[in-house]
């Protein structure tokens, strides 16, 4: 929650005093549930005014736990023709992010985007040239930007307690379950987009630069037919500059691993659990 309230202050900086910012939470999921909902409450500068989901049970019970006024997704627009948020927060999934960031943005409503930003690079452009067009705040909510064991890292990366970064490496996978709507949905849904970027974003920040080449390996792990993607596992190589590699593998047929580890010219460090937020 701590990570949420740095994001929030981060989007908004400081306000007049006694002026809030009006939330819209656009779907009621997990993530939502337990971070951003419950963080809303510790912060000084925010409130919760809507919620839009078409979740029937989270229409009514979520709404009515945190006093807001809810629409279905079909509402979207009117939500953004009232007069009562100023930002939203949007958790819907991945591949739902643009429709509902582009045209918040463009209204000129500020937006707290959940990572990924999006699943491919043309949707991610798309919402870049929302937020240019009206000069709305766009801050995509990814937690370990403020989190402080990952800082800690960093740090000691910097100060060279480990001399020369030189190689890293890191596993991120569970077992998804079959109903869940990310196995429904091929590659949009699959490991690299929802998972992929926390291995990544760790391996740019260790690292400090930014990769310059890629590759990447995908299997399909027998029996897992109910996940509907070509590859359940994915295994990607980066080179960075200075002849660094990085080397990650998410996937989710697997028992849950989350791990990463740095290792330069005089030392290592390894970080486990690397990845996920719990109570």
């Amino acid at each position: 929650m701590e990570a949420v309230k740095d994001a929030v202050g981060s989007l908004f900086g400081r306000l007049p005093k006694g002026q809030k910012i009006r939330y819209a939470v656009v779907a009621g999921g997990n993530i939502s549930q337990k971070a951003f909902m419950p963080a809303v409450a510790q912060t000084t500068n925010s409130i919760m005014t809507a919620l839009v989901t078409d979740d029937p049970e989270k229409f009514d019970k979520l709404a009515k736990q945190y006093n807001l006024k809810a629409y279905k997704y079909a509402d979207f627009e009117a939500l953004l023709n009232a007069d009562e948020i100023d930002a939203l927060y949007i958790a819907t999934p991945n591949w739902m992010h643009r429709q509902f960031a582009v045209p918040a943005l463009e209204k000129g409503y500020h937006v707290l985007l959940e990572k990924p930003m999006e699943v491919s690079s043309e949707d991610c452009e798309a919402i870049n040239a929302a937020q240019k067009k009206s000069g709305a705040k766009l801050l995509i909510a990814y937690r370990l930007h403020f989190e402080p064991c990952t800082l800690e890292v960093y740090d000691k990366i910097r100060r060279g307690d480990i001399g020369d970064p030189r190689i890293f490496t890191s596993v991120f996978t569970q077992p998804l379950k079959e109903n869940n709507h990310r196995a429904k949905h091929g590659f949009d849904g699959g490991p690299i987009p929802d998972m992929g970027p926390y291995p990544i974003n760790a391996a740019r920040n260790a690292f400090g630069l930014e990769p310059i080449e890629v590759y990447a390996f995908g299997v399909k792990t027998p029996g897992k037919d109910a996940l509907k993607m070509e590859h359940d596992t994915i295994t990607v190589i980066l080179k960075f500059p200075g002849e660094r590699i990085a080397q990650l593998t998410c996937g989710y047929s697997a028992a849950m691993s989350q791990s990463y580890r740095v290792i330069g010219t005089k030392g290592d460090i390894l970080v486990e659990p690397a990845y996920l937020f719990g109570p």
